[in-house]
């Protein structure tokens, strides 16, 4: 009778350790990346002028008729509330089409915006929003007819809320 052939016995140790050696192997590739990466590629804040060119082009903000309630100072910048009203109608000619949320000091300051229509008879939005930093919070609203107001409020961050 013949024996079978045993390939090359493995045993636990050699298995352990070549498995944690493939595990560090996997992290340090992992993590040369961001080791040799150039501090010019991190990445930059839009700045706030750009963004709303490109949403709304060359078209005018008027500063009026828009009331930001928010804390002067967050303690946390993962939750700060803020309450947008304003007092333009909510007719079925003449509304107030759709609120825009900004923050300026965030990588990506867009942070919402909220269509209305007639029906919701008053242009009033509460939420809460994430803030990397101290900056401004901005609100641009949109008209039915194609006006733009808008309003912006300071707001301090003590603790940041975007990885800050």
């Amino acid at each position: 009778m013949k024996q079978k052939e045993k390939g090359p016995a493995l045993t636990r140790r050699a298995f352990i350790k070549s498995t944690g050696a493939a595990c560090a192997m996997l992290f340090v590739a992992g993590s040369l990346p961001s080791l040799v990466r150039p501090a010019a590629a991190a990445p930059n804040e839009k700045n706030i002028n750009d963004v709303l060119k490109k949403q709304f082009g060359n078209k005018n903000v008027s500063m009026s008729h828009v009331d930001i309630k928010a804390p002067i100072i967050a303690e946390n910048g993962a939750v700060v509330p803020i309450t947008i009203t304003s007092d333009l109608p909510m007719r079925s000619d003449d509304y107030v089409k759709k609120i825009n949320v900004y923050a300026e000091g965030n990588l990506e300051p867009y942070v919402a915006g909220i269509d209305l229509t007639p029906a919701n008879g008053k242009a009033e939005f509460a939420m809460r929003i994430k803030m990397r930093k101290t900056s401004n919070v901005r609100v641009v609203l949109e008209t039915s007819k194609g006006q733009l107001y808008g309003a912006a409020k300071a707001v301090k961050v003590t603790v940041g809320g975007c990885g800050g």
